[in-house]
């Protein structure tokens, strides 16, 4: 049996199915076998917003192995030799994803298989073959003198205040915390190691990917609008904002010290540039891929609880 999984998401859990069939789990391994400079370790390639790359996992220690390929390896990414070739078997792969997957598994209550899922999926991925993207390397953020929390003045609406943090990647970048923690976490400064929802600790979680369904998601979990000023008892405050991917996924951004603001695409690492390697300064302006709708900003105070 092979775990497909198309690396995709910010928000939503990643596209997730199960392959079953012993014969189409060999025809597919023979079919990346046989071409050099496909395949690539998961997680070394573009790590930005939108697609990234495909994943392809054995799950028992009895798969048909094949010279070329590991248990566990990554097609359609940028850290590949032959991009055009891994892109057109990744596109095979998606195309062939199940709508209605014979394994239930978890992600599928959140991101379940629909015909609309694989053509947005196909769709992206032309994207990102279109645009041949390449990792780069972030800039280091400028050391701020205080390591601490700084209570600033909101420039937009000068009665609000709210905290900044100076940035600290390493806090997710690590094992344990990276793969479990989403762009919502990253927001809100909460790890819960659950791949947070907006809405799901209150029971008002959204399947429809669009501003006013997220928001509404978002402000049960507490989150209020920008110049609703929060008390000083909600310390520390966060300034957050949110994009959407229209009807596909979220992703959220927070303010950090030193006037740049910082995120984290589902279960990559987190970072402070944009989808140019640009550090960003502005959310509304900066490079995000697909995420075309800009909803706004908001509060995150203390008593926010998200899951």
């Amino acid at each position: 049996m092979l775990r497909i999984e198309i690396d995709l998401f910010s928000g939503r859990p990643n596209p997730v199915w199960i392959i079953t069939d012993a014969k189409e789990t060999e025809r597919l391994l023979g079919s990346i076998a046989e071409q050099p400079g496909v395949t690539a370790r998961q997680g070394v390639g573009y790590s930005g917003l939108g697609f990234r790359e495909v994943r392809i996992d054995a799950l028992g220690d009895d798969e048909p192995r094949y010279k070329r390929l590991p248990p566990h390896f990554a097609i359609a990414s940028t850290a590949v030799k032959n991009l055009k070739a891994s892109g057109a078997l990744a596109r095979r792969v998606i195309e062939s994803m199940p709508l209605r997957s014979p394994v239930q598994l978890l992600e599928h209550t959140v991101t379940p298989p629909s015909l609309k899922l694989r053509d947005g999926i196909l769709e992206r991925l032309q994207r990102f073959l279109d645009l041949r993207v390449r990792p780069r390397r972030p800039r280091p953020p400028p050391r701020p003198s205080n390591p601490l929390r700084t209570t600033v003045r909101d420039d937009k609406c000068t009665k609000c205040e709210y905290e900044v943090s100076q940035f600290n990647p390493g806090f997710w970048n690590t094992p344990s915390v990276q793969p479990f923690n989403n762009c919502y976490n990253y927001g809100r400064n909460w790890r819960t190691n659950t791949f947070a929802q907006p809405g799901r600790a209150h029971g008002a979680q959204t399947s429809t990917m669009a501003c006013n369904t997220v928001t509404a998601a978002a402000m049960a979990d507490g989150l209020v609008k920008r110049c609703t000023c929060l008390p000083v008892s909600e310390w520390p405050r966060r300034l957050v904002a949110l994009v959407i991917d229209p009807g596909f996924d979220y992703h959220w951004y927070r303010h950090q010290r030193g006037g740049f603001w910082g995120h984290k695409p589902g279960g990559t690492a987190a970072r402070n540039v944009d989808n140019s390697g640009v550090i960003i300064t502005n959310p509304e302006t900066c490079d995000r891929g697909g995420y075309t709708d800009f909803c706004g900003y908001f509060y995150a105070g203390r008593s926010v609880v998200i899951n």
